[in-house]
């Protein structure tokens, strides 16, 4: 059983709000009494929301409990941080009731819903006079509570937050309750080591989360199989996600290592370049700077795909709502992936000219030495210009006197210093289709 709401807009600019519980199928069910049901469900899954206490409003008088009730809280946080000390462990009292300050200070700043001067100034008047060293304790206290067994001090660290939670104003929360914690941007104004720590602490609080973030770091703590990719089109705003079934085994892993633990900022791109290696790497960034692209801004992300394979990342990117297009080799390797691409798009030959551009050579170094860049090959091998020898063995010179990368970072500088005419034309309208693709996914 679902919950659907539904909200329309009325002529009059107000809002008329729908209601039902539907099936599995999609079917609305036939009940009475909807309005009293969906009431006792917000009772059972309150949203909390956490947020920056900078970005909020300032809140009306009579939303924060007077100043008994912060003095009992303070009371009964000093008597949870006690139960936790307690327990044997390595840490040192002081040690302990440090970390958790900084748990106090985390959630302190981050509870926007009700918040005062007033109330941040009782609750963190127990500050570490050493941030950085209070953090680390936490660190410590989050892998303590994560360890089998420690399923008393998860209970006690729960009583920290819902203690914390009713010193915050209104909210009271059921028994039974199993409330819905919306977060929004927690890495602001948070280094990336103490994103990591908050992050941890909030994995071991057991609530449903829904977390927005701008931040590659955050997205690299977070299997892909929870990420949500939020699209701006020009007339609504698409989810996009794996779902069940998305990738096997073999391809999550894939993934994972690929781009969410190395290039976790990529899933905010608009389009993904997909070339082979290194060496398209730095020769594409630095032709398309020289025709005036600046992908970073376009939403680009050029990712080289020979580690992981390249049908992997491309049922990733449709999945995710990513555009895409491949740049491949004219060798035989360069040919399978090709052929790889057209299977993908059914051989559509409209959609392979959006989605495929093959080298008219052996691989990228033969291409820009066709393309009239000899003098940089023959340069780095050392091989004056009036000897003879063939385009092959000039490469394979120049690549044994410095290698594959710095090689294409000579040319690329050379590209610089010729400018936008020195640019091979296959190579622009490769440009110009990715831009059509980025800005066709802008608002």
């Amino acid at each position: 059983m679902f919950y659907r709401l539904e909200g329309e807009l009325a002529e009059d600019d107000s809002v008329m709000t729908l209601r039902s519980f539907i099936d599995g199928e999609g079917e609305a069910l036939v009940l009475e009494e909807i309005d009293e049901l969906a009431r006792h469900l917000v009772r059972l899954m309150p949203v909390l929301r956490l947020r920056d206490a900078r970005f909020m409003r300032r809140i009306h008088n009579g939303t924060v409990p007077h100043s008994p009730q912060i003095e009992i809280t303070a009371r009964q946080l000093d008597f949870l941080s006690r139960e936790l000390v307690s327990h044997p462990q390595n840490l040192s009292d002081g040690q302990i009731r440090q970390g958790l300050s900084a748990m106090v200070q985390l959630l302190e700043h981050y509870f926007a819903e009700q918040s005062s001067a007033q109330t941040r100034h009782r609750l963190m008047r127990r500050r570490s006079h050493d941030e950085q060293r209070s953090w680390r304790y936490l660190d410590i206290i989050n892998r303590m509570i994560d360890k089998p067994g420690g399923r008393s001090h998860r209970v006690i660290l729960l009583g920290l937050f819902a203690t914390l939670l009713q010193a915050k104003g209104t909210v009271r929360l059921d028994r039974d309750a199993r409330p819905l914690l919306l977060i929004e941007d927690p890495e602001t104004r948070l280094h990336p080591i103490m994103l990591s720590v908050a992050w941890h602490l909030l994995n071991l609080l057991p609530l449903q989360r829904v977390t927005t973030t701008n931040s590659g770091e955050l997205l690299s703590l977070t299997p892909v199989e929870q990420v949500c990719r939020l699209v701006r089109e020009s007339t609504r705003v698409s989810a996009w996600r794996l779902g069940p079934g998305g990738m096997n085994a073999e391809e999550s892993r894939r993934i994972a290592f690929h781009i969410r633990f190395n290039r976790a900022s990529s899933l905010f791109a608009r389009c993904w370049l997909l070339v082979e290696g290194e060496t398209e790497t730095w020769v594409i960034n630095e032709l398309a700077r020289q025709c005036g692209h600046h992908f970073d801004a376009e939403g680009v992300k050029v990712i080289e795909f020979a580690q992981s394979g390249l049908k992997p990342l491309i049922k990733f990117a449709r999945r995710m709502g990513i555009q895409w297009h491949v740049l491949v080799d004219g060798d035989e390797a360069g040919k399978k992936y090709a052929a790889t691409v057209r299977g993908l798009l059914n051989n559509d030959r409209e959609l392979e000219r959006d989605h495929l551009t093959s080298l008219p050579a052996l691989d990228m170094e033969h291409f820009m030495y066709r393309q009239g860049f000899d003098d940089v090959y023959h340069r780095v091998a050392q091989i004056p210009d009036n000897v003879p020898m063939n385009m092959r063995r000039v490469i394979t010179k120049a690549i044994h006197r410095s290698s594959k990368p710095d090689l294409a970072i000579e040319v690329a500088m050379e590209a610089g210093r010729r400018g936008v005419d020195a640019v091979p034309t296959l190579l622009k309208k490769m440009f110009s289709r990715v831009l059509w693709l980025a800005r066709g996914r802008a608002d």
